[in-house]
Parts: C-alpha cells; sequence; structure tokens
C-alpha cells in the first residue's frame, strides 16, 4: 500500500486528523528543501517518508534501561525495549534513545540493535498493517567535548546505526564542527543541538545566572547558522518554542521537544507552540507489566498520536489548545498538566487570535 497516512487512516475515522497530518507534513517538506545535499539530509528525508505512512508526529523517548537493577538483569530489560518498539510500530515515528538505554544494549553484547530496532518495527508495521516502515532512531547523548573527542564519539555513534546525535553547543563551534564533520563522513548523518532543557535546574540556574541575557537566542541563531537538522526545546515550557519559531526557527529546522508527562506538558503541547515533533516515555511505556492497569502501550501510543494531531489542527485554526478533548482521551491514563503549561498555552492563543501562527 501506497496511500498517504495509511495507518492513521486504518486506525482512526476522524478526517480531521488527516488533514492536522497533512498541515504538519508541508512543515517538514519546507525544511527538506533546506536540506538536500547537507549534513542531516538523511535524518529529515528519513522522517518524511515514515511520517507520510504513520501520520505520527510523535517518538518514544525509549529510556527504558538498567539503572537501579543488577546488571545480570540486562535481558529482561532488552525484552521489555523489544516490546516497546513491537507495540508502537506504527503510531509513532521513531525512537530516542538515552545514553543509558544504549548502554544497556552494549552490556547486552547487541552492537547491532539499532538494526534491531529498525527489524521489529518493520516486522510489526507489516503484520499490523500491510505496510514496510523504516523508523528514525537517534541518540540523545549530548555530546559535550573539545572537536576530536567529539569528532571520535560521534564517528563511533554513526558507525553503530544512528540517524543523528545531539550535541551541547555551549561548548563552542568548534566542538560542533567535530560532530558535523562525522555527520557528513557517515552519509550525511543528523546533528541535534541542545539548545534549551526541560529541568528547572537549567531553567532558573543557569539560563538566569551562568549566561549573558539573550545568550539562548545565540544559540537558537547558531543552530540555524551551522545548518544542523534539529534542536531541543521544552514542550513544559510552550512559549519559548512558540517565540522562537515565531521569531528565530521558522520552518529552518526541526524543532524537537521532550518534557511530556511528568514535567507538566500533555502530548500536543509543543506541536501546539509550533515544534516538529514531540518525544513522549514514561506516559506511554510505564505501567507496561502492571497487571492492575488496563493500559496497553499501543493505545497509549495511539491516542497520543491522535493527541497530537487535534493540537495541531487547534494551531492551524487559531482555538484554544484542545485540553478538554484530550483529557478525555486520556482520562484512563490520569493525565496532568502543570498551571505553567496551561499558562503558556493560553498565552500562545492570544497572540495566535491576534497575529496569527506566525
Amino acid at each position: 500500500m501506497n496511500s498517504l497516512f495509511n495507518i492513521l487512516t486504518q486506525t482512526s475515522e476522524d478526517s480531521e486528523l488527516i488533514s492536522a497530518a497533512n498541515k504538519q507534513l508541508e512543515h517538514y517538506s519546507n525544511i527538506e528543501i533546506n536540506y538536500q545535499g547537507n549534513t542531516g539530509k538523511e535524518f529529515i528525508n528519513k522522517w518524511i517518508e515514515a511520517y507520510k505512512k504513520t501520520g505520527s508526529p510523535i517518538f518514544v523517548n525509549l529510556d527504558s534501561n538498567i539503572s537501579n537493577k543488577s546488571l545480570t538483569s540486562v535481558n529482561s530489560i532488552m525484552e521489555e525495549m523489544e516490546k516497546i518498539v513491537e507495540s508502537t510500530a506504527g503510531h509513532v515515528t521513531g525512537y530516542k534513545l538515552n545514553f543509558q538505554s544504549m548502554l544497556t544494549f552494549l552490556i547486552s553484547k547487541r552492537i547491532d540493535f539499532v538494526t534491531e530496532i529498525r527489524d521489529i518495527y518493520k516486522s510489526s508495521c507489516k503484520r499490523q498493517f500491510n505496510e514496510i516502515i523504516e523508523p528514525v532512531v537517534w541518540l540523545d547523548q549530548k555530546l559535550a567535548d573539545i572537536p576530536n573527542t567529539n569528532y571520535q564519539s560521534a564517528d563511533i555513534l554513526f558507525k553503530l546505526g544512528f540517524d543523528a546525535v545531539h550535541g551541547h553547543p555551549l561548548l563552542g563551534p568548534d566542538s560542533m564542527a567535530g560532530i558535523q564533520r562525522a555527520a557528513e563522513e557517515n552519509g550525511n548523518k543528523g546533528v541535534v543541538y541542545v539548545v534549551n532543557m526541560t529541568h528547572d535546574g537549567f531553567n532558573q540556574v543557569v539560563k538566569r545566572k551562568y549566561l549573558l541575557p539573550g545568550a539562548i537566542d545565540v544559540l537558537r541563531n547558531q543552530t540555524i547558522k551551522d545548518r544542523v537538522v534539529g534542536t531541543i526545546e521544552p514542550a513544559n515550557r510552550p512559549f519559548e518554542i512558540f517565540d522562537s519559531y515565531s521569531r528565530i526557527y521558522r520552518d529552518n529546522l526541526m524543532i524537537i521537544s521532550i518534557g511530556i508527562g511528568i514535567q507538566g506538558a500533555l502530548p500536543g503541547s509543543a506541536l501546539y507552540a509550533g515544534a516538529s515533533c514531540e518525544g513522549i516515555g514514561r506516559f506511554i511505556i510505564n505501567g507496561m507489566d502492571d497487571p492492575k492497569q488496563d493500559i496497553s502501550v499501543e493505545k497509549r501510543a495511539k491516542l497520543c498520536k491522535e493527541c497530537s494531531l487535534l493540537a495541531i489542527l487547534a494551531r492551524e485554526n487559531k482555538n484554544e489548545y484542545p485540553l478538554g478533548p484530550i483529557n478525555s482521551k486520556l482520562k484512563q491514563y490520569r493525565p496532568e498538566i502543570s498551571e505553567q503549561t496551561k499558562i503558556e498555552l493560553d498565552l500562545i492563543h492570544k497572540n495566535l487570535k491576534k497575529h496569527g501562527k506566525n
């Protein structure tokens, strides 16, 4: 089957979600134009090809690992991660692994784990939806060292099969150039700059006490100058995404947003603000083996996908963030949104009504 958004069409009867998926595809297509022949083109091209089948602007933070557990439990953790991929295939477009997850795979002596993730996803999509799709898989290991060390680390990570790696631009353009060189030499893979972070220490201390006023905007502009494929912005502070998209980012690169779930945001919070995609981790995968909970990972992933598309549709129509419908869809999973995130979403709505989405 080659029809656009075939999996979304199979799993949802809501035609408005298809409309929202098309709007987001326009955003991705605009980004794609900027990356043909440049470092990062492989990442965005692969994302678009998978998205055209899934219609899902979300990815899973595949953060299951053996921390706080015995190393002898590695095989059971591996099985859990495989189950997560199998269950979410088709409802998400990719997976972001953290450093702990990568270590878990390596401790199990499975150096082809990135290929294995892709194969599990492909098999699940073929079996369930009669679609062959290759997901995007990248590493949230924030490289932050001298140029040569960054180059060596990134080169190894790309050889492991990752489509992109993260880097800390605060270390300077020469350090980031080391990662970019490794990306280019490994088939124009992607580099994602960690410009902003979700936790209070970065927001309250680093940005206000360690950095000069305007430093985050300098880093945002550097992402455009360096033509990296993506930037990290927090879903639990959506007005920062809206503001930076309006003034700086536009459709020049992927705005990759995290912070959904216990950090205060709900699915669609970042997409409503202008993000390209959202990562959802514990909200989808927690409790997967708890027999007391009537929860399936697959159902959570499907509903999160639908909620994210509802938020995109609301943004396009300049409506308020659809908190009521999203809470209704997710009610059995006890969703919570922080008061600050709600305030910022309301502020975005006021700006959308007054000035439009840009």
